[in-house]
């Protein structure tokens, strides 16, 4: 004799249909709906909602926002992040253009070495950027190497070519429709702030952070609005440290001081750099760092110089409302003047 099934008092019930009907009311939202929902997620967790439902199957396929990191991979062996990296950039639709694109790595460089153009971490970003993200992401662990070339001109390596036909000439190419753009940890090529009006048409946020900086030139953009330069690798002369963009509202540097190869290296200076009209908010962090075989008269000289050019720059800041210094001492403050600058907008 076969028992009956156990009746459900009257709050189970309710509380199975308050159930039932809350997953119906999400699996009737719209897909442009469920696709912002997701966006929201990381890439690992987007694929994985495709086993809530078979309507759900498809659908991180067709988010527009592409985040690949490698922490949601903490415990497991590179080779299954390295498949599902692959897999998810070879799965976004030819068509699809992206709203952002980020790829963060920790991994040391011995998992990406630079090896022929032809690295792990290369292929990613060539295949993030062949969907036109308007905002991209790069992030690299200390010691790794990890290039940014999208505009690198080589004969041997094959890459597909954007139809320019649809967006006008362009010489950006993939990186036309990039706003922002964040680099930590990675290597520059040469000319690349030099190049951002015309490589990068619509940038209006550029942040650098720990970049290895071949030779640094002018930042040129009429576009760029906000620029953060933190603690960047190689050497930046002072007198090269000229910014041509009308458009720029906010900046902040965070640079090394009195090191070999460091921002604060003399140099030859530029006629006639161009002020920064529409700049209102800035900030200037020193980290000084020491090194016992240089002399303190040659340390003192080279401090002075480093001053009288950061006295200069800030005269080029007429409206700034709102400056922050950090690193300066009260001494050199007093004896340089330093604050006594052109910025009155104060």
């Amino acid at each position: 004799m076969q028992s009956s099934p156990p009746c459900l008092t009257a709050d189970q019930s309710s509380s199975k249909r308050r159930r039932a009907d809350a997953a119906d009311r999400l699996g009737d939202l719209p897909d442009s709906l469920l696709h912002s929902i997701i966006s929201f997620l990381g890439s690992r967790q987007a694929v994985q909602t495709s086993v809530l439902s078979r309507r759900w199957s498809y659908l991180w396929r067709d988010v527009p926002c592409v985040a690949i990191d490698e922490r949601e991979f903490t415990g497991d062996n590179w080779e299954p992040f390295e498949d599902f990296a692959d897999h998810m950039l070879t799965s976004i639709p030819l068509e699809t253009q992206l709203d952002a694109f980020s790829l963060h790595l920790v991994t040391g460089s011995l998992r990406y070495s630079y090896d022929n153009h032809y690295n792990t971490a290369d292929r990613w970003i060539r295949r993030g950027l062949r969907h036109f993200p308007a905002g991209v992401d790069i992030r690299a662990a200390h010691g790794t190497t990890v290039h940014w070339q999208p505009h690198r001109s080589d004969p041997s390596v094959a890459r597909q070519q954007p139809d320019l036909s649809v967006m006008g000439s362009c010489a950006a190419g993939f990186t036309s429709r990039v706003t922002t753009l964040r680099l930590v940890g990675v290597q520059l090529m040469d000319g690349f702030f030099k190049e951002l009006g015309r490589q990068y048409p619509a940038l209006e946020e550029l942040h650098i952070e720990r970049c290895q900086i071949p030779k640094f030139s002018a930042v040129t953009s009429p576009t760029l609005r906000s620029l953060v330069l933190v603690e960047a690798w190689y050497s930046i002369p002072c007198a090269h440290l000229t910014i041509t963009a009308p458009r720029l509202a906010s900046l902040r540097l965070q640079i090394f001081y009195l090191r070999e190869n460091c921002i604060c290296s003399t140099g030859e200076a530029q006629p006639d750099p161009e002020p920064l009209p529409s700049l209102t908010e800035g900030s200037i962090r020193l980290t000084e760092t020491f090194f016992p075989h240089i002399r303190y008269r040659e340390r003192r000289r080279r401090k002075l110089e480093f001053l009288q050019f950061i006295r200069r720059f800030l005269g080029l800041f007429p409206n700034v409302t709102k400056l922050h210094l950090a690193g300066f001492t009260t001494t050199v403050i007093r004896s340089d003047r330093l604050m006594t600058h052109a910025c009155s907008s104060i």
